[in-house]
């Protein structure tokens, strides 16, 4: 029955923490979300885990009924702060009071333990050992921690029941540990093949590739508006021809530093290629709202020093076009937007104009 009990748990553990992986990885890639609320979606969440395993009670040969609340107090606590360890750690309190049959001793116990599991994991994860040694620790306080809760209330017991409770407490804690290292794993691998594929090398901006998945993305949310900014830096080849493409490279990368300053933190801004850059600003739909956000851009390239390699300035200009969605949609806005650069480099170069 023990056997049992244990797969249903470890099944549990892993659903929740597969589709949480996936689910906050989505989350935490959306710039409009803070990481403050991230944190207590995140506490939220692990908080319903939680609770969800309080209904899957191991039941040790003196009818003593043991769960796993401990393991998302920490995964919490470990993942996302502080924050989130202690709204997990309140749900959890809350539940253990409201599905009791009569509020005793025992869950004041059961309360106890689960703010010392969230203050041992706190405080063990603050210390500078490596993830591993802080994880085992943490394990074995935890379930020392557990075990003092459970002679407590108990007394003393037959030293097959206190193995039982180490060894599925334990278990849980090392099964826990091994789903996260490889979800660790698995997250770095994927930020590192999603920003060699979706960014440009040079720049940190999103490449073309990306700029295509955005630019889709976007517009075929029909409740989104945003205004399309395309970028050219005016004479660029003259820098390569001049200084060497060294120089050239080092403009492009300080380009985008300026680019980024210029705009809000959850606005995109890719690299399309060579000189070529392009800027989504998400819910600009006014005309007067686009002009000044591109005369911002146009003025803080112009009046910026771009330093090169041999150590001297040199100036830039941009030009650029401005489209808006969704008063041209998909393929229409792109060209109309190029064409609107197309005449602002045509009549002048530094300079905007507006598709029409």
């Amino acid at each position: 029955m023990i056997i049992k009990d244990l797969f249903i748990n470890f099944c549990i553990i892993s659903t929740f923490l597969f589709f949480g992986n996936a689910l906050f990885r989505s989350v935490r890639s959306n710039p409009r979300i803070s990481p403050f609320v991230f944190k207590m979606l995140t506490g939220v969440f692990l908080g319903v885990f939680g609770i969800v395993q309080m209904q899957f009670t191991f039941k040790l040969d003196n009818g003593t009924l043991l769960d796993l609340r401990q393991i998302p107090i920490i995964v919490a606590t470990v993942l996302s702060g502080g924050m989130a360890g202690i709204i997990t750690t309140i749900l959890i309190s809350i539940a253990r009071l409201w599905f009791s049959a009569s509020i005793t001793g025992v869950s004041f116990l059961g309360i106890a333990n689960a703010c010392i599991t969230f203050v041992i994991a706190y405080f063990v994860f603050r210390t500078k050992p490596s993830f591993r040694y802080k994880w085992f620790m943490t394990a074995l306080l935890s379930t020392l921690n557990s075990l003092l809760i459970f002679l407590l209330w108990t007394g003393f017991s037959k030293r097959t029941t206190l193995i039982l409770f180490i060894v599925v407490l334990f278990s849980s804690f090392i099964f826990t540990y091994l789903l996260i290292e490889r979800l660790r794993r698995y997250n770095k691998i994927y930020d590192a093949m999603s920003k060699e594929v979706q960014f440009d090398f040079l720049t940190g901006l999103y490449n073309y590739r990306g700029f295509t998945y955005k630019y889709n993305q976007l517009s075929q949310q029909k409740k989104i508006t945003f205004s399309l900014l395309l970028l050219d830096i005016d004479y660029f080849k003259v820098i390569n021809d001049q200084y060497g493409h060294s120089a050239g490279d080092a403009v492009l990368a300080q380009f985008a530093e300026v680019l980024c300053s210029s705009v809000r933190s959850f606005d995109y801004c890719f690299r399309k290629g060579g000189e070529e850059f392009a800027i989504i600003l998400e819910h600009v739909e006014e005309h007067a709202e686009a002009i000044r956000w591109a005369e911002t851009i146009r003025q803080n390239i112009q009046e910026h020093k771009f330093v090169i390699p041999d150590g001297r300035t040199v100036s830039m200009t941009v030009s650029l076009g401005i489209g808006f969605y969704p008063l041209y949609a998909d393929d229409e806005l792109l060209e109309k937007t190029d064409r609107a650069l197309y005449e602002a480099k045509k009549g002048g170069r530094n300079q905007f104009c507006i598709a029409h």
